[in-house]
Formats: C-alpha cells, structure tokens, sequence
C-alpha cells in the first residue's frame, strides 16, 4: 500500500512538473510571437489558402493575385531560428461582418504543438453585451484532449459571467458559439497542414 501510494505521488509529481514546462514553452512562444508581431512585423510570413488547397505568399501591402471568392483562409507566420513556432489562421481577413474568427497555434522548435487560443467575436447587442469575445485556451499536456479554459468578454475586455442575470438568455447561444469552432485533432505542425489541406508553398 505504502508503495502505491508512493508511485502515484511520484506520478503527480511528474504531470505537475510537464505542465509547470508547457505553460512556461507557451509563455515563450506567446512572448516571441508578440514581440515581432509589434516591433518587427517585417518578419511575418503572410500567406492565403485558394478553395483548391493551394497555399500562395503574399505582401500584405500588396492586392492579391487571385479573385477574391477563390481565397478561403489567410494565415501568418512566425520563425524562430528558421522553424514554425506560432500560426494565425483567421478567415475574417476582409475586416467586414459582424462576426470576427482567428486561431494562434504555437509549436515547440521540433513540430509539436504547445497549446492554441481561439478567438470568436460576434455582436450581442442586449443588457449583457454589445458584443462578445470568446476566448478559448487550449494547451496540451500530453493527454489524448487538450486541456481547455473558455474565457468570454464583452466589448470592453471586462470578462462576463454567463450566469449572472444579464447574461443567462445569451448563455446557450455563447456555449454553441464555442463548441461550434473547428476542432483540434492535430498535435504537431505536419497535422496542422493536414488539417488545413495546404497542399504546397509558392
């Protein structure tokens, strides 16, 4: 008994310290990828998806080459020491609409996927928000799902408590707003290009 009760403290100890690494690789990547997205944009790879799979760089500056309703998805991209470690991939890149949809997945220096953050932004417009900002936090500490947090905010960045009197006729239509985001099924970069049907870099 003495024993067992020894291996699974041992073993508690072990997923607390693989998390305590996770969330400190995230809070890297995280730190790496705003600093360039803020002081060296320059450094962002800038590409978009066609309906055909086909994945083309472009100059933000630039007009796109191809027709507007051939392009699906537009995504960004950050190095570090010449590997992958952070993808934004959104398909609200016209800035119309009422609702806004982006996902930054981070990535360790070998491929594998740190944790990710789903941004969904719809309008409300009633005595809980004007609008809602659905943040959804994932990280992966090895289990077969990714651990996940839902954050919601409303247009001040305060967060929103679905609970509350104001909030509870808008709580099932924010849940299935966050339950409705893609799913993640990849655990590394080659999955995450999977996942997205990116045939090839132009």
């Amino acid at each position: 008994m003495k024993k067992l009760i020894t291996f699974i403290l041992f073993i508690n100890y072990v997923l607390a310290f693989s998390q305590k690494n996770i969330d400190k690789e995230i809070a890297e990547a995280e730190k790496f990828a705003n600093k360039i997205i803020e002081n060296n944009p320059d450094k962002i790879l800038h590409y978009y998806k066609l309906n055909n799979g086909t994945l083309k760089k472009i100059n933000p500056d630039s007009d796109y080459e191809d027709d507007d309703s051939e392009i699906i998805m537009s995504y960004r991209i950050i190095k570090k020491n010449n590997k992958i470690i952070y993808i934004s991939k959104s398909d609200s890149f016209w800035g119309m609409g009422d609702w806004n949809s982006s996902q930054d997945f981070y990535f360790d220096e070998k491929g594998v996927l740190l944790g990710a953050v789903k941004k969904e932004d719809w309008f409300l417009e009633n005595k809980c928000a004007m609008q809602i900002r659905y943040r959804g936090i994932y990280k992966n500490y090895g289990s077969p799902k990714l651990h996940r947090v839902d954050k919601f905010y409303n247009e001040n960045d305060k967060e929103i408590n679905l609970d509350s009197a104001n909030c509870k006729k808008s709580k099932k239509e924010a849940l299935e707003n966050a339950e409705r985001t893609d799913k993640i099924t990849f655990r590394n970069l080659e999955g995450f290009m999977k996942a997205e049907k990116i045939k090839y870099y132009k």
